[in-house]
C-alpha cells in the first residue's frame, strides 16, 4: 500500500524539479494481484518501487556519454555493471560497438529476464545485482510457472506531461505449496554479454502470499514527469 507521507515527499520533489526546470527521476509503481485457483481475486495492492540499483544509474550515464569503463569492481566510483551471475563487466566500451542492455519483455517459461519475483526480504542496497532468492521457473518447491509478459504499453498524458510505460507478467504457482513473495525486480537482457543485469529490486510491504494453484500478476508502471520542460 502507498505511504501518504512518502507520496507527499515525491510530490514535493516533482515541484522542486519543475522549479529548477529539470525532469524528476523515473518513478515506479508496482501492482500486485493474486487470483485463487477458481479465478477469484484475493489480493490487490499497489506499492511504490524506489530501488533503482547502481547498475541502472551506471547504464544510464554510460549509455548517454560513452564514458570508458574498465576494472574488476562494481562499487562507488566505477562505471562497471554486475550481472546476475556475479560477473563484472564494463558497459560503455560495448555501447560504443553498438551493444546495449534492454528491458525485453520476459518470455514464457523463463525467469532470466523481465519482471521477476523472489522470497527474500534482505534490505535493499544499490550494489545488489540479483534478487535474494528468486522464484525459478518450474513446478518444484518455491518455483513459479512464468507466462510471457504482455506487450509493452506506453502512453503520454498531455494534461500532466507524464510518460508511463507499463510491463506486466503473470506467474502461476503449481509448486504444491504456498509461496510468499517478498521481493520483485527487473532484469534487463545484455545481448552482447549473454546474461541479465538487475536494474531494480523492491522489498514488498505487505508481502504477497500465493497459495498453490493461484496466479500472481505483477505490473510495473514506470513513469517520468516531463512537465519541467514540456
Amino acid at each position: 500500500m502507498l505511504n501518504h507521507t512518502e507520496e507527499a515527499k515525491y510530490a514535493e520533489l516533482r515541484d522542486k524539479c519543475r522549479e529548477l526546470r529539470v525532469p524528476a527521476p523515473p518513478e515506479i509503481m508496482i501492482g500486485l494481484k493474486v487470483h485463487d485457483k477458481n479465478g477469484i481475486l484475493t489480493f490487490d495492492d499497489l506499492q511504490r518501487g524506489h530501488s533503482w540499483t547502481r547498475n541502472f544509474w551506471n547504464l544510464l550515464l554510460a549509455h548517454m556519454t560513452c564514458i570508458p569503463s574498465s576494472g574488476a569492481t562494481h562499487e562507488a566510483g566505477t562505471m562497471m555493471v554486475k550481472g546476475i551471475t556475479g560477473s563484472v563487466k564494463g558497459d560503455a566500451i560495448n555501447h560504443v560497438n553498438g551493444w546495449f542492455a534492454t528491458l525485453w519483455p520476459g518470455v514464457i517459461a523463463n525467469a532470466s529476464y523481465g519482471i521477476v519475483v523472489g522470497t527474500d526480504n534482505t534490505a535493499f542496497s544499490a550494489d545488489q545485482y540479483a534478487l535474494g532468492a528468486i522464484c525459478e521457473e518450474g513446478t518444484g518447491a518455491g518455483q513459479l510457472t512464468h507466462q510471457a509478459e504482455s506487450a509493452v504499453a506506453g502512453a503520454y498524458d498531455s494534461g500532466t506531461d507524464v510518460w508511463t510505460i507499463t510491463h506486466a507478467r503473470i506467474m502461476n504457482n503449481n509448486s504444491g505449496g504456498s509461496i510468499t513473495v517478498k521481493e520483485t525486480g527487473i532484469y534487463v537482457w545484455d545481448q552482447n554479454w549473454s546474461t541479465s543485469i538487475m536494474v531494480e529490486r523492491s522489498i514488498l510491504n505487505p508481502t504477497v502470499a500465493v497459495p498453490n494453484g493461484a496466479q500472481l500478476t505483477v505490473t510495473y508502471e514506470i513513469s517520468m514527469d516531463f512537465s519541467a520542460i514540456d
